[in-house]
């Protein structure tokens, strides 16, 4: 998978301008990655290499370098070069395992200053092109956690720094240190920081801080508070220009003036002018004095967030002809080339230039800018014509549905604010968007009597939870957090229904069609299937049934390609409770949803998802069948099952990929290439997408993945046709373009080779290790049994073994399965899915890929023993333990049950008694075990579990360590550590 396209951005973090010499170019973050987006060549440059949200970057005054960090645990900071977009330099946790919080680069690109948070703020100064992994200088600031909004370097002098919180701005400056060398006082090349408050009277009515700038005309800093004063920071309390301000002790506060009615967002110096913008929208230019110069008139937006202007100043040339228009001497003009920037002039008529508000009305010009607003995205804005042109017109609100058009060049994606949006994924660009709370406010006029005549407008908090295309494309379901149901033109987005369905009061979080388009069935938070059915006669669609048939949350809903008996697709629906219900849609009535079936699929694994599930088509029809009813599900044990919905028998069981957390996603998607048709599995669990190339056999090498999102991918869509996933992630307004790379999964899986080789890297020590080679001596050995033990006749060694066998054999090397397990074994064993008669034995090859597929993808940690023993255990002085009796009465009459005299037997073998001993005790009391057992008597005596001590100790060091708050109860005896 590549990303091929990101579709928002993260209105958290700035956006930069790096427009130079018509480049047109912004920076900016979106997800885990930087984006480098030329609006005029719709062309991007995606910056990848961090594992979480990027919550900060920056630039130099040239725009040749980038810096991007991440924060969270094993942050990265990345130095890159935008000429080539290679990173130059990457820092591992530069903080150790304190999050980034802020980052700063130097007009000059010389210095960088990262800053984290311990018990106080630390920052961290580097020269990072010298390319050490330590900080030059360090130091710890007297600021508490979260409290640093801005930081920044001085452009016109690189050794000092600013750091500005909500009540004080923190002036620091960088310097070498000296030392005494024989007398004589020489400096070193080590460099020390110092920073100090600058005190200021606190005074309420002028605010909090929000923003800050450096004035290269006077030195002074410029601070905007939340009231619209700026306040002024100086070294002289006149206003003086080109002042010395290399002591940054005389830096004292001057004055605060009131120069606007909102809230200051952003402030700049640019051009020698001091630009603001504000809560209300409004852009305003001051002079250095902040004498007020000029507004912007030409548009208005709702909220400036931030501004940030072109890398070069305009260059330009002022004609004033007679006739006030271009004319053929306005053409014969020749333009020389601006000093400064390099570049040819530009021709500005001064007629049509914007006057300033001065009485000498100059000509007022500055350079182009970039403007973010709160929720009309981000534009571009041309000075002289003050034209804004929206380059990036994305919501900023978390996405929460997603779904594509299987033959339109259609995604659409559904807000948590209750925004519907329509993107053309071929061109990237916004097709159309609708807004739902607009469009169900409710409006109240006036009372006759009313003095005012206003209109209370009630806004519903609308939500998109679910959106999905029909296979025919010729339906649009969006389902709202209110549980309200909508159907949407699918090319337009127009509301289509003129009333919305509410038949379920929890929000909708999964749609799903028939084959035909014309059944629709949702799941709802409250554990409730509705089914809809479309009138072909009338053009609408029609409420059926619904039934809540499932105790915990519906996992996955889906129809099947098979009919029931009156035409009817077959909907099935899976749940956390393990169940697998099939509902009888014909059978329905009065809007009740019948249910055909209800079965519990699995023992112990939950069921995270399902898709139906194809026959295997290079199969001899005469030995294999070709019609099973089948489905494939994902549990949250990293295993994929083959379940025949109609016995509900497990077929198979394939280890599915071991990321760090299972497959929650699933989708069968078709690769055609000329005559050749392949299938893969498309995949994602948490926070991975990935591929898995068919058939699943539990081969490691045949999957890939990679970070899908830094927190969860909450929805996922694939287009066929045009090799395109589609992602969206929590906390995230952004859309995720991928494009599907089949061949690097095909050269993988040639790497991994054939026979068992691919499958030693999931053995202990591979293929020269101890475990395969017990797993070899093993299977011989059950020949030997098999043929049986004092046998004089000849062995036979043979590369099979009887299935009878497998249990036992699994047993010895670890994996104890229950009779359940068994069960499945064997039937796969027997028939491998769809083999028409059974099989009796197994070979060596068969039956290592059996033992890998069936066991636990990882070995069981001390939690889960604790837990389960913790389910029936009780306290007993600050202690979990469980009595004799109460532990017999468990294994009698609980799961796989024990006859007592079976627990008896088994009981006194694991408590290392001979078969002497056995004969001399009685078979009525179970006094070999201890009158109370804790989770150490278990672990250790009973299931002789060796390292018990040390897992235990390793555990709570983990425990220890990632929480200060909890008690540990991970002691031998499972005895409580109450903290303090």
């Amino acid at each position: 998978m590549n990303i091929r396209w990101i579709h928002g951005y993260n209105p958290k973090v700035v956006v930069i301008n790096l427009n130079d010499d018509g480049s047109t170019v912004a920076f900016y973050a979106a997800g885990n990655c930087a984006v480098l987006y030329n609006w005029t060549k719709n062309e991007m440059r995606i910056l990848q290499g961090h594992r979480h949200m990027v919550t900060n970057i920056a630039s130099d005054s040239k725009g040749k370098w980038l810096v991007t960090a991440d924060s969270g645990p094993e942050n990265v900071l990345i130095v890159w070069d935008s000429s080539d977009y290679f990173p130059q330099k990457t820092l591992f946790s530069p903080h150790g395992a304190t999050s980034i919080a802020k980052v700063a680069l130097s007009a000059d690109a010389k210095y960088l200053l990262t800053l984290g948070y311990k018990d106080r703020a630390v920052i961290y100064w580097w020269i990072w092109s010298f390319g050490y992994d330590e900080p030059h200088a360090s130091l710890e600031v007297h600021i508490s956690r979260g409290a640093v909004i801005d930081m920044a370097f001085n452009p016109m002098r690189s050794e000092q720094f600013v750091l500005m919180t909500k009540h004080d701005i923190w002036i620091g400056i960088s310097k070498k240190t000296f030392a005494i060398e024989r007398g004589v006082l020489k400096e070193t090349d080590n460099y020390e920081l110092k920073i100090q408050t600058v005190e200021r009277k606190q005074s309420t009515d002028f605010g909090k801080l929000t923003c800050f700038t450096f004035v290269k005309e006077t030195s002074q800093i410029l601070v905007g508070t939340k009231r619209g004063n700026v306040l002024v920071y100086g070294y002289t309390a006149e206003y003086q220009e080109n002042v010395d301000a290399s002591n940054t002790d005389d830096l004292k506060f001057v004055k605060g003036l009131r120069v606007e009615q909102k809230r200051i967002n952003v402030l700049k110096n640019v051009d020698g002018v001091i630009v603001t913008g504000n809560n209300a929208g409004e852009i305003r230019f001051y002079d250095p004095q902040l004498k007020l110069l000029y507004w912007i008139h030409g548009f208005t937006v709702d909220c400036v967030k931030g501004l940030s202007f072109n890398l070069s100043p305009r260059s330009y040339q002022i004609l004033d002809p007679k006739c006030n228009q271009p004319c053929p001497c306005w053409e014969n003009v020749i333009l020389e080339v601006d000093p400064e920037t390099g570049v040819k002039r530009q021709k500005l008529m001064r007629s049509r230039l914007p006057p300033d508000a001065t009485v000498a009305n100059k000509p007022f010009v500055v350079r182009d800018f970039i403007v973010c607003t709160n929720d009309q995205g981000i534009g571009f804005v041309e000075f002289v014509t003050e034209k804004n042109m929206i380059i990036m017109d994305n919501k900023t609100s978390p996405a929460l549905s997603l779904t594509v058009h299987p033959e339109k060049p259609f995604v659409c994606v559904g807000y948590t604010d209750g925004t519907v949006e329509m993107y053309n994924f071929d061109q990237h660009k916004l097709f159309t968007r609708l807004d739902l709370r607009d469009r169900y406010k409710i409006v109240t006029p006036s009372k006759d009597d009313s003095i005012k005549c206003s209109v209370d407008v009630a806004m519903p908090q609308l939500s998109v939870t679910s959106m999905k295309y029909s296979p025919s494309g010729l339906h649009l379901a969006c389902g709202l957090n209110t549980g309200e149901l909508l159907f949407l033109d699918p090319t337009t987005i127009e509301i289509r229904t003129n009333k919305p369905f509410r038949d379920t009061k929890y929000a909708i979080k999964e749609i799903t069609y028939s084959p035909d388009s014309l059944t629709l069935a949702c799941a709802d938070e409250g554990r409730t299937i509705c089914l809809y059915k479309y009138d072909c006669s009338a053009l609408a669609w029609k409420f059926i049934a619904k039934h809540r048939a499932h105790y915990k949350d519906i996992t996955a809903v889906f129809f099947l390609p098979e009919k029931n008996g009156n035409g009817d697709y077959k909907l099935v629906s899976l749940g956390a409770d393990r169940i697998l219900v099939e509902y009888d849609i014909g059978a329905s009535f009065d809007e009740y949803l019948e249910i055909l079936s209800l079965d519990r699929i699995d023992q112990t694994a939950v069921p995270l998802t399902g898709i139906p599930w194809p026959n295997p088509k290079d199969v001899d029809p005469e030995t294999c069948r070709t019609d099973l009813p089948m489905i494939l599900v994902a549990n949250d044990e990293h295993k994929y099952k083959i379940i025949n919905y109609k016995t509900t028998m497990t077929l198979s069981t394939i280890l599915g990929p071991r990321f760090e957390h299972p497959v929650r996603k699933i989708q069968l998607v078709t690769k055609r290439e000329g005559d050749e048709i392949s299938q893969y599995l498309l995949f994602a669990t948490k926070n991975i997408i990935g591929l898995q190339k068919m058939p699943l056999d539990g081969n490691p090498w045949k999957h890939i993945g990679l970070l899908g999102h830094p927190i969860e991918v909450t929805q996922m869509c694939y287009r066929e046709d045009h090799g395109a996933l589609f992602t969206i992630g929590a906390k995230d307004s952004c859309v995720t373009q991928w494009a599907a790379d089949y061949s690097a999964l095909d050269k993988t899986t040639k790497l991994g080779g054939g026979d068992l080789d691919p499958y030693y890297c999931l053995i202990e020590n591979g293929r020269p290790g101890w475990l395969f080679h017990e797993i070899r001596d093993l299977f011989y050995y059950i020949q030997i049994l098999c043929q049986g033990t004092f046998s004089p006749s000849m062995r036979r060694v043979k590369d099979y073994i009887p299935l009878d066998a497998l249990p036992d054999l699994m047993r010895a090397l670890g994996f104890f399965p229950s009779e359940y397990e068994v069960e499945n074994l064997i039937v796969e064993a027997k028939y491998k899915v769809c083999q028409r008669r059974p099989s009796t034995e197994i070979n060596f090859e068969e039956f290592v890929k059996l033992y890998l597929n069936h066991r636990s993808a990882f070995a069981k940690d001390y939690r889960s023993l604790r837990n389960a023993f913790r389910n029936f255990a009780s306290i007993h002085e600050n202690s979990y333990v469980i009595t004799r009796d109460e532990f017999i009465s468990m294994l009698r009459n609980h799961g796989e049950r024990f006859p007592r005299e079976l627990s008896w037997y088994l009981l006194s073998i694991l408590c290392d008694h001979s078969f002497e001993e056995r004969t001399m005790l009685s078979d009525e009391y179970f006094s070999f075990l201890p009158e109370t057992i804790t989770l150490g008597d278990l672990l250790t005596n009973i299931i002789g579990v060796q390292d018990y001590e040390n897992m235990s100790e390793q555990f709570s060091g983990k425990a220890s360590s990632s929480s200060q708050h909890t008690a540990s109860s991970d002691s031998d005896d499972g005895t409580f550590l109450m903290s303090h």
